[in-house]
């Protein structure tokens, strides 16, 4: 079973800024993923900050995907098929094979099914979004939520923010105080 600090179910712009920052922080992360955020389908983003003329969303995934990598975050093309809650951890399992992680970030609001899986209750428009507390985290300990699912607006930028908010929580909970990511 391969073991993770940090696995982030979804791999749009929450889930992918939630990784480059644990990723820079040294935090073992894992992403997985099959390619289903709503950005794939945006041909054109105008009002993302850093693209004055604009990006596409499968280019903003695709550089985000490569930047997460690049800092040491795992990707897996899985579709999560389990998730359960254990005494200090989650057991996850892929359609390729079992996974361990002391944190879970639940990053889609495709798959509301993991919610369900342990135990949060939906809210909101169409039942589709979870309840957080200020820094993403939900009522189940060490499991955390970022992006659309929380019923954030559903803006590119919004949700990048968001998943970089709540990696920082985490790293903050694992480190003891307070943290910041500025290279020097």
């Amino acid at each position: 079973m391969t073991q993770y600090d940090v696995i982030v179910a979804g791999g749009g712009l929450a889930g992918l800024s939630a990784a480059i920052f644990l990723a820079r922080a040294q935090v073992t992360v894992a992403i997985f993923d099959q390619g289903e955020s709503s950005l794939l389908r945006v041909s054109r983003l105008n009002n993302y900050l850093g693209f004055p003329d604009g990006v596409s969303g499968s280019e903003l995934i695709e550089l985000g995907r490569r930047q997460a990598q690049r800092f040491g975050a795992r990707l897996h093309v899985e579709r999560l098929t389990a998730v359960s809650r254990r005494a200090n951890s989650f057991a996850v399992s892929s359609s390729a094979g079992e996974y361990e992680c002391t944190y879970l970030i639940l990053a889609s609001n495709k798959r509301t099914d993991l919610a369900r899986a342990l135990g949060l209750a939906l809210g909101g428009f169409g039942g589709r979004f979870l309840s957080v507390a200020g820094d993403g985290a939900t009522a189940v300990p060490n499991c955390y939520a970022a992006g659309r699912i929380t019923g954030l607006p559903s803006q590119a930028i919004v949700s990048a923010g968001d998943g970089a908010k709540v990696a920082v929580a985490i790293i903050e909970r694992l480190r003891g105080g307070y943290y910041v990511d500025h290279d020097v």
